[in-house]
């Protein structure tokens, strides 16, 4: 077997395994693994446009507005008119979608530094920034 078949056949198990592991996590803590990444970032900025959230959570056009509709039936976000632009519209996390992320988070990092455990700080970042130079030289061919 060639290296690059042998890369590939790694980090496809790797990645399969990893978010298996944080994907079982993230539903024993009652929250589904696609809208972790758009509370997270909402979390953050307070709000977003969908298309935003859909970027980072590297999810479709179509598969973004059923997690924010998802999302707000559960009371975690609202959508509110921008001021300037009647066409726009802002997603933005509400007190009870703060609270829940918050709650599911903590466990959640607690669960991951249990997974990563084994390896120390050094070496996690050795391992970002081969991943990002290997996603970078491959994304721009």
């Amino acid at each position: 077997m060639t290296t690059n078949i042998k890369l590939m056949v790694v980090f496809s198990k790797l990645s399969l395994a990893f978010t298996q592991r944080l994907g079982k996590d993230l539903e024993d803590l009652g929250m589904p693994y696609s809208l972790y990444p758009i509370l997270a970032h909402l979390s953050e900025v307070k709000r977003a446009k969908t298309q935003k959230l859909g970027q980072v959570a590297v999810i479709s056009s179509g598969t973004i507005t059923h997690a924010v509709n998802k999302l707000l039936k559960l009371g975690y976000v609202k959508k509110v008119q921008d001021e300037k632009d009647l066409r726009v519209f802002w997603v933005e996390i509400t007190a009870l979608g703060q609270t829940t992320f918050d709650e599911v988070h903590k466990e959640h990092m607690k669960y991951l530094d249990y997974l990563l455990g084994d390896f120390d700080e050094t070496e996690k970042e050795a391992f970002v920034k081969q991943m990002k130079y290997f996603g970078k030289t491959i994304a721009g061919k």
